[in-house]
């Protein structure tokens, strides 16, 4: 069912919280998932997708602005998963990669794709940066406002942030992930922090 479903580029792939809930609770078996796969079992396969779509999808829904984009990029991240298996240790975690694979893809759709939108801070949770005139929104306020403030990024400056601030990796892990130094990782994390604190209080001075 997979294979066929690999070969023609459809994959059914569900952004919903129940997703990523059930990877954090499946990641102990997604190594012997991953060595399944890698000898030709496609139920492991879809076990690997079950696993970490959640993650795939949502990181993806934050770096691109739109669930549409979000879907079309999950599905070549697994798509080439499926298609470079024997290139994937499994002795290593696989999340790394595929965050990795994940802001590559969405590096060249968003080449092809430009413009962000609200959705893309569904589940962003950056009001430490500007506590107090977050706090004082509602929801979809808070929303509305954190994607505009991350138009104002540069994209490694949105893909820095996302992992670190959103996604929770530790800066080495971001660093890994983007191919970058921990400097540069750094600097581009404060330098966003700094633009969205920016924009926040700017839209705080344009409300009073």
């Amino acid at each position: 069912m997979v294979g066929k479903q690999m070969e023609s580029g459809e994959l059914a792939l569900t952004m919903t919280s129940s997703a990523v809930e059930h990877e954090d609770s499946s990641k102990a078996d997604s190594a012997q998932a991953l060595e399944r796969a890698r000898a030709g079992d496609r139920a492991a396969f879809d076990e690997l997708i079950l696993c970490y779509q959640g993650r795939v999808l949502m990181t993806a829904w934050r770096l691109l602005g739109s669930k549409e984009d979000a879907q079309d990029a999950a599905q070549e991240v697994f798509l080439r998963l499926y298609r470079h298996l024997r290139r994937v240790d499994p002795k290593r975690p696989l999340l790394p990669w595929l965050y990795r694979l994940t802001v590559n893809v969405c590096h060249d759709l968003r080449r092809k794709r430009r413009g962000i939108n609200a959705e893309a801070a569904d589940r962003v949770d950056l009001a430490s940066v500007a506590a107090d005139p977050l706090a004082k929104m509602t929801r979809t306020e808070q929303k509305l406002l954190i994607a505009r403030a991350l138009e104002t990024l540069t994209e490694k400056e949105r893909a820095a942030v996302v992992l670190r601030d959103i996604e929770g990796l530790h800066t080495a892990e971001v660093a890994s992930t983007l191919g970058s130094s921990e400097a540069t990782v750094r600097s581009q994390i404060s330098t966003a922090r700094v633009k969205i604190k920016k924009f926040v209080d700017r839209w705080e001075r344009k409300r009073l």
